[in-house]
């Protein structure tokens, strides 16, 4: 969709934008930002959705890496639950998760930069006693219209109708539509017609409102966007909750790029408000540009897919812009319409469908994406490298394989693929592997090859893994309980995270996170055969402040008892999570990788900066901080629980740390633990646990065996 000449279009037949009286001003921001927000609302709610569905299609994968010269991978020769994409796709599972996974990905990219628009237009106006002050908005990444305080995902339910903004589905006059609910569901009938609802071109999908219903919805109200747009008795304090029903994703943008147009007359402007303009030169003799006020040149901008340096050589999208980074408000404009073109493109591709072009892959079917919008194969290579169980590069990763091919076609048509497998009956899903009887076996969860392996001796046997899935499922309503608050854990272990990284340079994005909350996703599915309950979110926590005991973050670890608690259990219920970023098991317990102590946020150097007795000088070790004892926000990298595979990738020496309720971490003199690769993070943990109980002058006891929680996780990667 062309929002440049739709936006043209506008300024020409719509009367209402253009010398608009300035006393509309903060009601027109504030509109702005809500659409920007409900931009980010709609792309990170199909974020969760296709993650689960993609993670419902049995499988299993391997955990490969780049291997030190002469060695083994820490995981040859195991197996874990849970697909994965693969560079050679052969069966139909493996096709419809190649499919999905390029969507997943692409998803991330559009919430990128939905977020990135919404920063860009983040400038606002509070008032004060001395007249208006500027402020920027950032997005928010746990919208009340997608969850709730305890980052319980409330948009999906067994009955809910509603995507967000968009359209009520009972409002489609299409018997096979308008009976889907938006639940988190295997790759079924009702998900993959979800999915094709969401992404269904937009002139499409607003036919298939009902005549009655047509009235709810801007996209198919007499006018459209023509004569929705200013929004009919919207004010300042307005929320996104309260914005019109869309009907479509491109109507959405299309009314953002409506308002972006807008311009005033500033005849009758408040003196206060004139004069903060004209003091950031935004007056342009008689009017002032919406635009204008609204472009903040100094945003926050992220890019996680058009960055070049190390790790990350290449640009993925090198025709596309994926940030606003142009310092004038007219370049800035048109990068934001290019960002919105590009999403709507890769998603519902053209509002009108086009026959494929001959430059399609053989195979591939549907709409082309615009090349400007398609991914480079060359970069995807390079920026993406897997190795094979041998430690060694694979020609093309699986990554970059799943994304360029399914990159050439739009969301629609990938999702219409996968809907002609689905209809193949050759799909299976974790739901029909239980419904067959099939149970964990040690046998399913390694190869002939980990006879080899020589941390054999070290790792959990696959049998106990067996065991411990299979006790997991026996343990029935409970146990899913506790998975669906773990993964809730773990994705707001991302979204938390976000809320930091669009206001702060020195926050990175949560990788680990991310794969963390996919693996917790996919072993709910392969335990249960059923997707986990996000609706149900965290165990709420009660703060440090109001509480006299630490909750702890590694099992059997626990330097202040939470009353009633099992002494054993795998780690505190509230603070299940993954790491990288929030940090918020930091200061609770001693398990998870460790991160070097030069870095970080603050109080990081200044707990750890003196190695341990006797380590100092050259050739010493790296002095590393274990993110549940350090003080630096923005170094994680554990996940809670914690696997009880999860070994170090590295060497080096790990200071420690005593711990007390309301007391920032004190660093034990003298003292410091030293790891090497291979070894089990949970036993260097419990050294350094032990060595802190010394310090004190308490007895730590016998290291308690792995709960079947931890036995059941695959480790971090």
């Amino acid at each position: 969709m062309d929002f440049r000449r739709l936006a043209a279009f506008h300024v020409e037949h719509n009367a209402a934008i253009s010398n608009r009286s300035i006393t509309h001003l903060a009601a027109d921001m504030n509109a702005v930002h809500c659409l920007a927000q409900a931009a980010v609302n709609v792309e990170l709610f199909t974020i969760p959705l296709y993650m689960t569905t993609m993670y419902s299609i049995q499988g299993m994968h391997s955990i490969t890496e780049k291997t030190p010269a002469g060695q083994k991978g820490l995981y040859y020769g195991r197996r874990w639950p849970g697909i994965s994409p693969t560079p050679n796709p052969q069966t139909a599972n493996q096709q419809a998760c190649n499919l999905y996974f390029s969507v997943f990905i692409q998803e991330m990219l559009h919430l990128q930069m939905a977020a990135n628009i919404c920063s860009a237009l983040g400038n606002s106006y509070q008032s004060s006693s001395s007249g208006p002050v500027l402020t920027a908005l950032h997005p928010n990444f746990n919208s009340p219209l997608l969850m709730d305080k305890n980052n319980g995902w409330t948009c999906y339910g067994p009955t809910n109708t509603a995507i967000p903004h968009i359209l009520d589905v009972t409002d489609l006059d299409d018997p096979v539509y308008s009976n889907v609910k938006v639940a988190l569901n295997e790759l079924n009938d009702n998900a993959i017609n979800l999915a094709l609802l969401i992404e269904e071109p937009s002139d499409v999908l607003s036919s298939r409102i009902k005549v009655t219903a047509r009235g709810k919805y801007i996209a198919t109200k007499p006018g459209g966007v023509l004569g929705g747009v200013p929004f009919a008795s919207w004010t300042a304090t307005s929320t996104e909750a309260e914005l019109p029903l869309f009907g479509t994703i491109a109507t959405m943008y299309e009314c953002l790029a409506a308002y972006l147009n807008i311009t005033y007359d500033i005849s009758g402007a408040d003196q206060a408000l004139l004069k903060a303009l004209d003091e950031q030169n935004l007056v342009r003799g008689s009017t002032v540009s919406l635009f204008e006020v609204l472009f903040n040149a100094s945003s926050q901008q992220r890019d996680l897919f058009n960055t070049e340096g190390q790790g990350h050589p290449l640009a993925e999208f090198p025709r596309m812009k994926t940030v606003v980074d142009a310092k004038t408000a007219d370049q800035a404009k048109q990068q934001i319409f290019q960002l919105m073109n590009a999403i709507t493109d890769q998603g519902e591709g053209a509002t009108m469908k086009v026959d494929p072009t001959p430059v399609l892959p053989k195979g591939l079917l549907g709409a082309p994406v615009q090349q400007n919008y398609q991914p480079n194969y060359q970069a995807l290579k390079e920026d993406y490298v897997q190795y094979d169980e041998q430690g060694q590069p694979l020609p093309v990763s699986a990554s970059a394989h799943a994304r360029f091919f399914g990159g050439v076609v739009d969301h629609y048509d990938r999702f219409q693929q996968v809907k002609g497998l689905l209809g193949s009956g050759e799909i299976t899903t974790w739901v029909d592997w239980h419904n067959a009887g099939n149970i964990w076996q040690a046998d399913l969860l390694q190869t002939p090859d980990y006879a080899d392996n020589p941390n054999s001796a070290t790792l959990p046997s696959a049998a106990a893994v067996a065991q411990a899935l299979n006790n997991l499922k026996a343990g029935g309503e409970s146990n899913f309980t506790e998975m669906s608050r773990v993964a809730a854990g773990a994705i707001a272990g991302i979204t938390t995270v976000l809320n930091q990284y669009w206001t702060s340079e020195s926050v990175d994005f949560p990788f680990p996170s991310m794969s963390g909350s996919g693996d917790r996703v996919s072993i709910c599915w392969a335990i249960f055969g059923q997707a986990p309950d996000l609706s149900l979110g965290e165990y709420e926590r009660i703060p440090g402040a109001q509480r006299d005991y630490l909750y702890h973050a590694c099992q059997g670890m626990a330097f202040q008892p939470v009353p009633g608690e099992d002494a054993n259990a795998c780690a505190s219920k509230e603070v299940f999570h993954t790491c990288r970023g929030s940090n918020a098991c930091k200061g609770e317990g001693g398990c998870g990788f460790v991160q070097k102590t030069g870095g970080g946020g603050a109080g990081c150097r200044s707990l750890a900066a003196t190695p341990a007795s006797g380590q100092a000088g050259c050739g010493a070790p790296t002095l590393y901080s274990p993110p549940a004892d350090n003080a630096c926000g923005a170094l994680g990298g554990c996940a809670v629980p914690i696997s009880a595979s999860q070994l170090y990738p590295d060497s080096g020496l790990m200071a420690i740390y005593n711990l007390q309720p309301n007391q920032p971490p004190e660093r034990v003199a003298n003292e410091g633990v030293t790891f090497t690769r291979a070894q089990l993070v949970h036993d260097v943990a419990w050294e350094a646990y032990t060595k802190v109980l010394q310090s004190q002058g308490k007895p730590a006891g016998d290291k308690p065996q792995p709960s079947d929680l931890r036995l059941a996780f695959p480790p971090s990667t």
